[in-house]
């Protein structure tokens, strides 16, 4: 308990200042963090400039692994409110996720809460500590950095991942592509074939938007159609796509090289975990009711659930532009099914 007894000194030290705003208290949070085994607290890390989380928790033995997120509001914000907003909505897209103001805790897996633990409150100016709390919120913690990826069970809990990782992606192509100081040469390469190949006109906000659903839902399609439910990687995902699909082909060449940007990685990645501990097409057919069984449903899989996906992506461009608002050529390209 040390480290609570530790922690909450310095909460109730800067608080005490009069002076202290949100990021006063981080150094705090980040000492906390790195008092469990293995675990590497990086505060403003540099994708979180564009809107990602505050706090991203890393293996320290291996830096490439993501353990978990955090986002910190200052510790008079209203908590209820702040999970109404945008943000928390695109931050569905994270597996691990802990939503803080410094004395409560809410942690989510894949964008829903499981679980509150509180140290204190700020009442009519006044700090009152609940210390008595801190042991459970260690486990609470060690749990959250424990936690694997979760098998998902529906059909609208898999599209809402899938559109929460699409938009991170979307988001950060876009602004890798614009930005003079970024490298995107392999981006660049990407945009430039699709110019060429399918879309004549497109520029870079564009470009972005059809990157990240042919990613996502490329993915998808491969997870749908892979015989080996145990594993599921970016170099196998290209393995199921056929010789007859040559744009997914060169596009998956792209996702599975070790030209392909360790930024973007990282969030693929973590969308294949989650489809490596899931039964795809058993959540699709539930989803859709399909039954295996029944050779009179002529129903599509892959392209009904992609409008489930575009619903969960960009629910206001799917209500503007109707089902497939992607131009038809790379629709064509995602929904065809792996043979």
């Amino acid at each position: 308990m040390q480290q609570i007894h530790d922690y909450l000194a310095e909460i109730k030290r800067q608080f005490h200042s009069g002076h202290a705003i949100e990021h006063a208290y981080r150094p705090a949070l980040q000492r906390l963090m790195e008092t469990f085994d293995d675990v590497v607290a990086v505060n403003d890390p540099k994708h979180s400039e564009h809107g990602a989380p505050d706090f991203v928790f890393l293996k320290q033995s291996n830096n490439s692994i993501i353990r978990g997120y955090a986002e910190a509001k200052d510790i008079t914000v209203n908590l209820d409110k702040t999970e109404k907003t945008n943000q928390m909505e695109r931050y569905a897209g994270y597996t691990n996720l802990v939503l803080t103001d410094y004395l409560e805790f809410r942690f989510y897996k894949n964008g829903e809460k499981y679980e509150t633990v509180s140290l204190g409150c700020v009442k009519q100016g006044k700090l009152h500590l609940q210390p008595e709390n801190g042991e459970r919120l260690l486990r609470e913690l060690q749990a959250f950095l424990d936690l694997p990826p979760e098998s998902i069970k529906s059909g609208r809990r898999l599209a809402q991942i899938m559109g929460g990782k699409a938009r991170r992606i979307r988001d950060n192509v876009e602004i890798y592509l614009k930005s003079e100081y970024v490298e995107a040469h392999e981006l660049e390469k990407i945009y430039e074939m699709m110019k060429r190949l399918l879309v004549h006109d497109l520029d870079e906000t564009k470009f972005a938007d059809m990157y990240a659903q042919t990613l996502v839902y490329g993915l998808f399609v491969a997870r749908y159609g892979d015989d080996t439910p145990e594993n599921f990687t970016r170099s196998e995902a290209r393995d199921l796509v056929p010789a007859s699909n040559p744009f997914l082909r060169h596009f998956f060449d792209h996702i599975a090289g070790t030209g392909f940007d360790k930024r973007l990685a990282k969030i693929v990645d973590e969308l294949c975990e989650i489809f490596s501990v899931s039964d795809v097409r058993n959540i699709v057919h539930r989803h859709l009711r399909i039954a295996d069984n029944n050779a009179c449903d002529t129903k599509d899989p892959i392209i009904h659930f992609y409008e489930d996906f575009l619903q969960s992506y960009d629910s206001l461009e799917r209500k503007k532009m109707g089902a497939y608002y992607t131009p038809t050529p790379v629709v064509r390209f995602i929904v065809r099914q792996i043979d």
